[in-house]
């Protein structure tokens, strides 16, 4: 049996809390004594996940000399950048133990062109490679474009840390990334949803008319029939655009000198170059029966309608050996705060029970520092929340009062009920975001000295509000998946459990963004009506730590 002994110098801290000591414990004997390739650790708030998750890498890493594959080292995976580069912040110095970190080429500003991104400057760089051949552009571009080096540290690394979406693209598309002997996915409960957002697809009947001229459908096109129209029609149409496009960059490159013409071009061909790749993988993977189309009618300011066609896969479960267990050769260690139910969790991305080795432990933070209050303030379901919406507002609005001094957030889960409430609340304490300034807001929010309070419908994960960034926080919704949604409606239909399974780890995330350390300390409030028949019902689905907090 491993022990603590046995694994205690590669820890990145002095010493690991009992939690940290147990769980990495389990999890080196279920690799190494038990052989077993998979492990789900359900960790809660304050245990302190990725230290545990280098330590395994670590510890294994050690062991190449008597199991060969382990020297090719570790991936971790994030759901979320800032994730990733809290885990190089913590232990990317660490010489002795190699760990790097790598993001798409737009988050690398050139050095040569300091205006712009590396993604832009590579792309000029491969569009016009012969005519800037021997210029200053090039050798730099060349040998020292900062994502380039970047990616090359990342390679040569004994841990490479990155985020979902860059890891699936680069398997997919750059095919640089080769399989490593393990695997650690953090926050694994999101594993679906990145898979699902990855392979997704969308076409738009506006992108088919102005950019591809070709034909368009029927006003009232079924599923097959769009498949059918994509697959023969649109296809073809996207590569001749293609090498259209591709012959005018050739003749740009030897008639003229404007590069800024040839970046416009280029990224327009690596776009449509990406969407040929996904259209590809899309019709070879299409089974009618495990996809959903939705149908979005968008209408332009000229009063124009156009149509847009997402189809989204049902069950991700079969994609997910060949998108990402394959990449680790010997071991998958799967860590969340939120698995909420394992059962269900193996069964959305294709695991068999028996495979799998499962570990759940509560929150060492003190109860009484993280109550959560149920204040009935009407349903918030669509066919009454118009109705409620004004009540709740009473209600906010005596909570802001009890926490005058205090900065908190509101968890909205839509932009209508956070307008609403913003519009009719008149409290200039509230901080609002939209889609593009969430992060500029956050940063206001963290770093202003007067007790702001953050208005969101998109903070439910990924956000780290200690201390004095929030000593309360309000669920205004039970935050249902949205059963406008064709694909929810299905994987409904499919696993029964599913939906509340969903709810329930939107809730312990949201739950969770107050108390982040041992001497934090935060309130939360519930005030959906439904939440009560909801948790009654579903009772069973919640972890063990989360009935203690709930006050009677």
């Amino acid at each position: 049996m491993i022990q603590k002994s046995d694994w205690e110098q590669y820890f990145p801290y002095a010493t690991p809390r009992s939690e940290q000591e147990i769980a990495i414990n389990f999890i080196l004997n279920a690799f190494l004594v038990q052989k077993k390739r998979y492990v789900i650790a359900e960790l809660a708030t304050g245990i302190g996940k990725s230290a545990i998750g280098i330590t395994v890498a670590r510890y294994l890493r050690s062991m190449s000399m008597t199991h060969v594959t382990y020297g090719l080292g570790a991936y971790i995976l994030t759901g979320q950048k800032v994730l990733q580069e809290q885990y190089i912040r913590d232990f990317g110095e660490e010489s002795q133990n190699l760990m790097r970190s790598i993001k798409s080429s737009n988050n690398y500003t050139c050095v040569f062109h300091t205006e712009q991104k590396c993604s832009e400057s590579r792309r000029v760089l491969q569009t016009m490679k012969q005519k800037l051949l021997g210029t200053p552009f090039y050798d730099c571009c060349n040998n020292n474009c900062p994502y380039k080096l970047a990616k090359q540290s990342f390679l040569e690394s004994d841990i490479g840390v990155t985020n979902f979406s860059y890891f699936l693209a680069e398997t997919k598309y750059a095919h640089q990334l080769k399989e490593r002997s393990f695997i650690v996915i953090d926050e694994c409960h999101g594993t679906e949803q990145a898979l699902s957002s990855f392979i997704e697809v969308i076409f738009s009947e506006r992108f088919a008319k102005d950019v591809l001229c070709c034909k368009l459908l029927s006003s009232n096109p079924t599923q097959a029939q769009v498949f059918t129209w994509v697959r023969d029609v649109y296809y073809k149409f996207l590569k001749k655009k293609i090498s259209s496009l591709a012959k005018k960059i050739e003749i740009e490159m030897t008639q003229s000198d404007d590069m800024t013409l040839a970046t416009a071009n280029s990224k327009q061909y690596e776009m449509l170059d990406k969407h040929e790749c996904k259209i590809n993988r899309f019709i070879e993977a299409y089974e009618h029966d495990n996809w959903v189309m939705n149908v979005v009618e968008n209408v332009m300011p000229n009063g124009r309608k156009h149509k847009r066609f997402e189809f989204k896969p049902v069950d991700v479960s079969r994609y997910c050996k060949g998108h990402l267990f394959d990449f680790g050769i010997d071991h998958i260690l799967m860590m969340s705060a939120t698995v909420v139910n394992k059962d269900a969790y193996c069964r959305t991305i294709g695991l068999n029970q028996q495979d799998v080795e499962y570990i759940y432990l509560q929150s060492p933070f003190a109860v009484e520092n993280r109550k959560i209050h149920y204040i009935p303030s009407g349903s918030m379901s669509m066919r009454v929340i118009d109705k409620t919406l004004p009540v709740l507002v009473e209600a906010i609005k005596l909570i802001l009062e009890n926490h005058k001094l205090q900065k908190g957030i509101i968890h909205c889960t839509n932009y209508k009920i956070a307008r609403f409430i913003k519009e009719n609340l008149h409290d200039n304490r509230l901080l609002l975001h939209d889609a593009e300034t969430r992060e500029q807001v956050l940063n206001e929010h963290i770093q202003n000295v007067e007790p702001t309070v953050l208005l969101s419908p998109s903070m439910t994960e990924g956000v780290d509000l200690s201390d004095e960034s929030s000593r309360f926080q309000i669920l205004c919704k039970v935050p249902y998946p949205c059963l406008g949604d064709a694909v929810v409606r299905r994987r409904m239909e499919k696993d029964k459990s599913w939906y509340a399974f969903q709810t329930i780890k939107t809730i312990i995330q949201a739950l969770g963004r107050s108390v982040r350390n041992e001497n934090d300390y935060a309130v939360s409030y519930i005030l959906d009506s439904d939440w009560k028949r909801f948790y009654e019902t579903n009772k069973c689905m919640f972890p063990i730590d989360f009935h203690k907090l709930l006050e009677k």
